[in-house]
């Protein structure tokens, strides 16, 4: 069993874990100091989380474990309030969580102990590796690497890549930040997660961060990075896959991955959505064998939106974007199966 949170003393705690997939759930400890603060409508981040994915559990909300506190998180604690017998005002504060607490104490209360239920409740992607390769590190590689298999053509091992105009912010470190929020998002729905890089101190090619995830067997994979031009006018995000030319294998899949991370990207930021196209000169892609996008997440030499890729919940909005056009991938992958 891994317990992936439990908040206690004078923050803000809903007690229980993510589970892995032959786990169950675990009933909240009181704190020996109640907590003052208050979950509500518009708050997002690791706790909303957790307190999602108990409410699920216990049967209140059957959405996606977003990290949002959104309207249907709202109903479902307005639902628990009521079984609990205190003020349902969809917020879950002090007096709730006292009440939540002692429902488990006198049994009122308890997660399912059933593996299989608990798998069914929380594995949509249980038996998936999937892939992130937060693009870029702290020092470019100069050396060269060939572009592609059995090509002369050669390029650069690993580009500085762009810098907040505004912040002074590498992407590396953006790229990273997010990709640890996605990496937490899919392993709650027990997902094998592969990460090229868990430090921005590193030195790994394009081509040896394909070879990574071609060894590693991933279903899919991500490469995350953020853009720039030579205006600060121009913002936006795009979505780019591998050509035919070198890519043909992985083409199609390729495309209908980034069909689905276009539009959730899209509906979970809000961002101007630029491109999804097909690029023969990306050396990441050309040596992959296994299906994979990039996604340019915004424009750093926009101030605007640099300032807004370095917000937190700007990049938790992204890695839901993200996590939500894997599973509407997957979704398709299974229904198209059960078609054939």
């Amino acid at each position: 069993m891994r317990l992936l949170l439990k908040r206690l003393a004078a923050l803000f705690c809903v007690f229980a874990a993510f589970a892995s997939c032959n786990a169950a759930f675990a009933a909240p400890s009181m704190p020996q100091t109640p907590s003052q603060e208050i979950l509500s409508a518009g708050d997002f981040g690791d706790d909303v989380m957790v307190l999602q994915s108990e409410l699920r559990a216990l049967g209140f909300y059957d959405g996606e474990i977003t990290g949002l506190f959104d309207g249907a998180t709202r109903e479902a604690v307005m639902e628990l309030q009521k079984m609990l017998g205190v003020d349902a005002d969809g917020s879950f504060g002090p007096i709730t969580f006292a009440a939540y607490w002692n429902a488990f104490e006198v049994g009122l209360l308890s997660f399912p102990q059933s593996e299989t239920e608990q798998q069914n409740k929380e594995g949509r992607l249980a038996g998936r590796t999937i892939g992130i390769d937060p693009g870029q590190q702290e020092t470019a590689d100069a050396g060269l690497e060939q572009i592609a298999p059995g090509v002369e053509r050669t390029k650069e091992r690993q580009s500085a890549g762009s810098t907040g105009v505004k912040t002074g912010v590498p992407e590396c470190k953006i790229n990273l930040l997010v990709a640890f929020k996605l990496r937490n998002l899919l392993e709650a729905e027990g997902a094998t997660v592969v990460l090229t890089r868990e430090t921005s101190d590193v030195s790994i090619s394009n081509k040896e961060r394909a070879q990574m995830m071609n060894d590693a067997g991933v279903d899919i994979w991500l490469r995350l990075h953020c853009d720039s031009t030579s205006s600060a006018k121009q913002s936006g995000a795009s979505i780019l896959i591998p050509s035919r030319a070198y890519g043909a294998a992985i083409y199609q899949e390729s495309l209908r991955l980034g069909q689905c991370i276009y539009d959730s990207f899209a509906a979970a930021t809000g961002a101007t959505m630029l491109d999804l196209k097909a690029l023969m000169d990306q050396t990441g892609f050309n040596w992959s064998e296994r299906p994979v996008v990039a996604v340019e997440m915004g424009m750093l030499s926009n101030p605007q939106e640099d300032i807004r890729l370095n917000r937190d919940s700007y990049q938790t909005s992204c890695a839901i974007g993200l996590f939500n056009g894997i599973l509407t991938y997957f979704d398709q992958m299974e229904a198209n199966s059960a078609e054939e």
